[in-house]
């Protein structure tokens, strides 16, 4: 499996207030901010893919240059595991944790995923799409979910009945010359390795 990892250098958008789904920018890479999370010294996460990280210290920002924070833990081994931590500049705040307006309720494991559950992400460049799992090995998801380049980092999540939803996974990329098979990361594996949690 080969896959392409979804991020592109370019001029930073105009983003809404730190919050999933938001771009987030460096100064070579643009990626997506995924869930907010909650570390457990009180400091405040967005989650993005492990790719956008240069291991360079480089200072994120969002909206029109507004600097977010620097990322301070990232997983990156191939097709398994690619995500990353961006940790919030104290003058920053407390993120939104709303992914598309709806509060999260839970996050899934491995054994409550289903292949053929409905699935969505929700990325700074083609925002909301849907499709459902295909497949799930070890800590991957494989989901029919278009993307494209800057869609790196979405949050990808399960829509429940009562308008929350479920975290599933961090967009890791898609699959080389197929923008509708993408793979997502687990969230709650990276949870316990850093040492957050996912802000309702």
């Amino acid at each position: 499996m080969v896959i392409a990892a979804i991020v592109f250098a370019g001029t930073a958008l105009a983003a809404a207030p730190p919050t999933p789904g938001i771009q987030v920018t460096d100064e070579n890479f643009k990626c997506t901010a995924g869930f907010a999370a909650q570390g457990s010294d009180g400091s405040y996460y967005l989650l993005t893919s492990g790719h956008c990280d240069h291991h360079d210290g480089s200072l994120w920002k969002y909206e029109q240059d507004v600097p977010l924070g620097k990322i301070t833990a990232s997983e990156e081994d191939g097709d398994r595991r690619d995500a990353a931590a961006i940790r919030l500049d104290p003058d920053v705040g407390k993120p939104a944790a709303d992914v598309g307006g709806r509060r999260v309720r839970d996050v899934w494991s491995a054994s409550q995923i289903k292949v053929g559950t409905p699935f969505c992400k929700l990325g700074a460049i083609t925002g909301e799409t849907c499709g459902a799992i295909k497949n799930i090995d070890g800590e991957v998801v494989e989901a029919s979910v278009y993307a494209l380049p800057g869609d790196s980092g979405s949050a990808g999540f399960v829509d429940n009945r009562d308008g929350t939803v479920s975290a599933v996974g961090i967009l890791m990329g898609s699959l080389e010359g197929d923008d509708n098979t993408t793979y997502f990361v687990l969230v709650r594996p990276l949870l316990g390795r850093w040492g957050l949690r996912i802000l309702p």
